[in-house]
C-alpha cells in the first residue's frame, strides 16, 4: 500500500479530502506499463516518497529551446499529487458520490506552444460538465475506469491503456466508476471548425488495438530527408487518431537503430508505452535514457539524435 504524506496546515487539506485520499491510496498500488494481456500491473514494493525522482531537463536552463524534458512515471505517483478538494466545492455539478481530485504539473504552457503537461487522479463520482471546454485535452488512462458522455447522450467508456481526447468546445458529463489516474496534455489554441451537427465528440482509442499491425502502416526511416539514418535499419510505423486544427494525436513504433531529427516545427509530448532509447540534443550533446512509463516533452525547434535500443512504442500529442 502506498504511504500517505502527513498533511500539514500549509497543505490546506480538510478532513474530508484527507479521508478520500487515504481511501484512494488504500486500494491503489504504484502502476507500471504492462503487456496487452494484463494492462497496467501493480508493483509490490511500497514507494519511498522522499526519493521520488524529479523531472529531468536536458540541455536547457531558463528556456527549453534546444533541449527537452523527461519524467518517469514515478514522478506522477498518486501520493505525490496535490489535493484540489471535493469537485462539488470547485463548482462541479456533482450528482453521484463525493469525488475529490488531485493533480501535479510537469511543464508550464508559456514555453511549450501553449501546452501544459501533468497528471490527475479522481475518486469515484459523477458530474455534469455543461460548460464548453476552452482547450483540447488528451489523456492516457493509467488505472481506473469511467466514461465521458457527449452533449447528445453518446457514452464513451474508458479504462486502463485508453487514450482519450476531449476537443475544444466539448461538453457533456463525467462518470468515474473506479478511481482514475491519468496523464494529460492540455492544449490552449484558437477556435477550430465545429462539426456540422453541432456536437463535439470525445474520442477514445485503446492503446493496444491501435498498435495492431493492420492499424500501423510501416516504412523504413531515412526514406525522407527529415530522418537520416546513422546506424542500423530502423523501421517505423504510425497512425493518427485525432487531427483537428493545431492538435494531432497518434501512435508510433520503431525498431532498433539510430537516426537524426532536424529542427522541429512543432512541439511534441509523448508517453513511452514500452522500449528503451536514448535522446541526444544536437547542440549540447547531452543525452538521456528513456524507457517505459516516461513522459517526454520535445519543444518546437528541438533537433537531436535517437538511438533505439529496444523496440519502442509511444503515444504522441503534437501541438502547434
Amino acid at each position: 500500500m502506498l504511504t500517505l504524506l502527513v498533511a500539514t496546515p500549509a497543505m490546506s487539506i480538510n478532513a474530508g479530502e484527507a479521508a478520500a485520499k487515504q481511501a484512494w491510496l488504500a486500494k491503489q498500488a504504484t502502476p507500471a506499463y504492462g503487456p496487452p494481456s494484463t494492462g497496467w500491473v501493480a508493483q509490490t514494493a511500497a514507494p519511498n516518497v522522499a526519493s521520488a525522482p524529479p523531472p529531468v531537463a536536458v540541455g536547457w536552463g531558463e528556456t527549453p529551446i534546444g533541449g527537452f524534458v523527461a519524467a518517469p512515471l514515478d514522478y506522477f505517483r498518486v501520493d505525490l499529487l496535490t489535493p484540489k478538494g471535493p469537485r462539488r466545492d470547485q463548482g462541479s455539478l456533482v450528482d453521484v458520490g463525493e469525488p475529490c481530485d488531485f493533480s501535479r504539473p510537469l511543464v508550464p504552457d508559456t514555453q511549450w506552444s501553449n501546452a501544459r503537461v501533468g497528471s490527475w487522479a479522481c475518486t469515484e463520482g459523477g458530474w455534469d460538465s455543461p460548460k464548453l471546454r476552452p482547450t483540447t485535452e488528451t489523456f492516457l488512462v493509467v488505472e481506473g475506469a469511467g466514461s465521458v458522455t457527449d452533449a447528445d447522450g453518446m457514452i464513451h467508456p474508458f479504462g486502463p491503456n485508453d487514450v482519450v481526447v476531449l476537443p475544444k468546445n466539448w461538453n457533456g458529463r463525467w462518470d468515474v466508476t473506479q478511481g482514475i489516474h491519468k496523464l494529460w496534455v492540455v492544449h490552449d489554441h484558437p477556435e477550430v471548425n465545429n462539426p456540422a451537427d453541432g456536437v463535439v465528440r470525445a474520442v477514445v482509442s485503446p492503446v493496444w488495438s491501435c498498435f495492431a499491425p493492420d492499424q500501423m502502416p510501416a516504412g523504413i526511416l531515412g526514406s525522407s530527408p527529415g530522418a537520416p539514418v546513422s546506424a542500423g535499419t530502423p523501421v517505423s510505423a504510425g497512425s493518427i487518431v485525432y487531427d483537428l486544427g493545431p492538435t494531432k494525436v497518434g501512435f508510433w513504433s520503431c525498431s532498433p537503430g539510430s537516426f537524426e531529427v532536424t529542427e522541429r516545427t512543432t512541439a511534441e509530448i509523448f508517453w513511452v508505452i514500452d522500449g528503451v532509447f536514448f535522446l541526444t540534443n544536437s547542440d549540447t550533446g547531452q543525452a538521456r535514457r528513456c524507457s517505459s512509463g516516461d513522459t517526454v516533452v520535445l519543444p518546437k525547434g528541438w533537433a537531436g539524435h535517437w538511438d533505439v535500443i529496444e523496440p519502442v512504442r509511444k503515444v504522441w500529442v503534437e501541438v502547434q
